[in-house]
């Protein structure tokens, strides 16, 4: 079985001790491929050297929409040449949180459109971090692309409704540990609607065990708890779940996952 945690935050200080048994421990459960990504100009620098260290890391490169009042001109040009690297797959984590608004909103919707531009320019995908705000973030995409729309709305928070108009602007959609958490049925619902051909799994560790884990730092090794919750609510086997995620993958972010090296 191979498995791509497709969000996951392996150069966060939650891991400097242990990130190669970290990895040790995903690897030997299944999860074969790591998608490694950056939050803010340092993070993302970390995510790429990171992902240099291991044959099976890739990086992503941008700017959490927590941060997105602390951007320059300066860090935008260091994002692109990172972006350049070889082992970057995506443009993210990057969108808008309109839950906390730690960066005003006006902030948050002028960054993420310089993203959206990075993103053409690079022509990579986008990995959208949307949290209350996936009513402006559909009005800003629809607005700034032509479908099909190459992005991934990662960790999704919203309804099966919101998630059908992603898909069909061109979205991938991933799943996280909270489709295990009790009180979030429309959640699972959203799995259960959600195309097998567009669905993607992550971790987002160290953040947001599956329930099993709740309470304890998350690793990608928990990625199969998570896996194993889908591959219910879908009504197929872990291994037809594991292949067409992989693919999907590898759809996505325009490279090969299957070997499982």
């Amino acid at each position: 079985m191979t498995l791509v945690d497709t969000h996951v935050h392996l150069h966060f200080p939650d891991f400097q001790s242990d990130v190669d048994q970290v990895i040790e421990r995903a690897r030997e459960g299944g999860v074969r491929f790591f998608v490694n990504v950056g939050t803010d100009v340092e993070s993302s620098r970390a995510a790429v050297q990171l992902s240099e260290r291991y044959d099976f890391v890739y990086a992503t490169v941008g700017v959490h929409p927590h941060d997105a009042k602390n951007v320059t001109p300066d860090g935008m040009r260091e994002l692109k040449e990172l972006a350049k690297h070889p082992k970057v797959v995506a443009i993210g984590e990057v969108g808008l949180d309109f839950y906390r608004n730690l960066s005003p909103e006006h902030i948050q919707r002028d960054v993420v459109i310089q993203f959206f531009e990075l993103a053409k320019e690079m022509k990579l995908p986008l990995v959208l971090h949307l949290r209350d705000a996936h009513e402006a973030a559909l009005r800003l995409l629809e607005a700034h692309f032509k479908p099909p729309i190459r992005a991934v709305s990662h960790c999704f928070s919203g309804s099966r409704e919101i998630m059908e108009r992603f898909i069909s602007l061109g979205l991938y959609i991933s799943f996280a540990g909270p489709v295990s958490y009790k009180k979030n049925d429309a959640l699972r619902d959203a799995v259960r609607a959600c195309p097998l051909e567009r669905l993607l799994l992550e971790t987002d560790a160290p953040y947001l065990a599956p329930q099993a884990y709740r309470g304890k730092r998350n690793e990608p090794a928990f990625m199969i708890e998570t896996a194993k919750w889908v591959a219910d609510l879908k009504k197929i086997s872990l291994e037809e779940l594991s292949v067409a995620t992989t693919r999907n993958a590898g759809t996505i972010f325009s490279r090969c996952f299957s070997s499982g090296v």
